[in-house]
């Protein structure tokens, strides 16, 4: 939509309103001249009653299009008659503005007509919090020019109780898609989602809406959230550091992201701990199970538990297919039986944690779809799931000092009852 638009047609309604208004008052004075018609002469006041406002009909109009599967800028556009060289010269205008490789069925565009011939006199696309239009110029080439659209920060809170899964729950108390997994994200160093969070648990969380003066509603920001699992309250809150960076931090100023995830993968459940004392499945003699077994689907994605580079990606005997990844101070991670490693990864590549690196399988020595997962220190290896992971970040000084004065008053909010706060915005409708 364009927004030089919306303030036009809201000028032409105040002069629609004040036409209503003088027209109005021509009326009670006609009626005043007609009863004293016998007294005045109309000859000598014909001054008094202009001639009707000619209102001029607005010069174009618009057609929402909603792109469909198969649906091209260049197919609306020959759609709506434009050639194919002048479509090409439209589109190679957007591009400083729009990633055209973005554009997919749903998205919705608008092309500007006039009202007269028909013909098109601009292109215009939403992007992100910017209106994109290409109009036409006199000359017969296209311009193209992006205006911010005005919206405001709508601050909501909102509370709910776990009865089946996050997701459902969340949906059900009023939190989006995008929301709940930026929640687990947040809380993915602390609680696994799949094993520590239990009906009844409670949850709280201060989420962002952005209004815009088109009418769309977007999710924001979660700017503070509580949440319950083993019997503990975990919390976060967005802080943004004096040189621009956000993060979460827990209550004590510590920041929530940590070296290494509380688990590699969603898993329904540890099929096989840590223990040096197992009887081995296959072979039935007892052997040390140093490393963690998660009993998942087969194909369930397997991430990194943290930065690092991979040392080693292919087939090693018992293991399958095997990914090791070395860590700063001394650590290794291994994933093991995958049914496939993902493609591309190779020695010597970086990845970072939550990267996916391959997919659980079963293929070695593994009697079922599983992930056999090692953690090593020194060349020793070590239970993953007793380790106390640090956190990486505290602040400190006059950060920790802003951190308190914002914690104040996020902690009020979820504590409140209070649905729906307004925030100044940066830029009012």
């Amino acid at each position: 939509m364009n927004y030089s638009w919306l303030i036009e047609r809201q000028y032409l309604t105040t002069k629609v309103c004040a036409a209503a208004r003088k027209c109005t008052g021509i009326v009670l004075a006609t009626g005043v001249l007609v009863v004293t018609a016998p007294f005045v002469d109309l000859a000598q006041h014909e001054e008094l009653l202009p001639p009707p406002a000619e209102i001029s009909p607005p010069s174009e109009s618009r057609v929402a299009v909603k792109l469909r599967h198969g649906d091209t800028l260049i197919s609306v556009l020959k759609r709506f008659g434009i050639a194919r060289p002048s479509a090409h010269a439209l589109i190679a205008k957007m591009r400083p503005f729009v990633n055209l490789r973005k554009i997919q069925p749903g998205d919705d565009v608008h092309v500007v007509l006039n009202s007269g011939d028909q013909s098109v006199e601009a292109l215009e696309m939403v992007v992100e919090d910017n209106l994109v239009r290409v109009k036409a110029t006199s000359e017969g080439d296209w311009q193209a020019e992006r205006q911010e659209i005005p919206f405001i920060r709508e601050t909501r809170v909102v509370h709910g109780m776990i009865k089946g899964s996050l997701y459902e729950s969340g949906i059900a108390a009023g939190l989006s898609p995008q929301h709940i997994l930026d929640l687990a994200r947040i809380f993915e160093y602390d609680i696994d989602f799949f094993s520590d969070v239990q009906p009844q648990d409670r949850f709280s969380v201060i989420i962002e809406e952005l209004r815009y003066a088109d009418g769309r509603r977007v999710a924001g920001q979660i700017l503070g959230a509580e949440l319950e699992a083993e019997r503990k309250t975990f919390d976060a809150f967005r802080y943004i550091g004096k040189d621009g960076s956000a993060d979460y931090y827990n209550s004590k100023g510590e920041a929530l992201r940590r070296s290494f995830l509380r688990a590699p993968l969603s898993y329904a459940r540890i099929s096989s701990p840590f223990n040096r004392y197992r009887m081995h499945p296959i072979f039935r003699t007892v052997r040390p199970h140093l490393a963690i077994d998660y009993a998942a689907p087969a194909g369930t994605p397997v991430v990194a538990i943290g930065k690092g580079r991979v040392e080693f990606a292919g087939w090693r005997s018992g293991y399958g297919n095997v990914v090791d990844i070395r860590h700063p101070g001394g650590y290794v991670s291994r994933y093991a039986h995958f049914s496939r490693i993902t493609t591309r990864l190779r020695k010597g590549q970086s990845v970072d944690a939550g990267d996916v690196i391959g997919y659980v399988g079963q293929t070695g020595h593994a009697t079922g779809p599983h992930l056999h997962f090692e953690f090593l220190r020194g060349g020793s290896k070590i239970n993953f799931l007793a380790m106390r992971i640090p956190k990486t970040v505290q602040l400190a000084a006059a950060d920790l000092e802003r951190f308190n004065r914002l914690l104040i008053q996020q902690q009020g909010l979820l504590q409140s009852d209070e649905n729906r706060l307004v925030d100044n915005s940066r830029r009012g409708l």
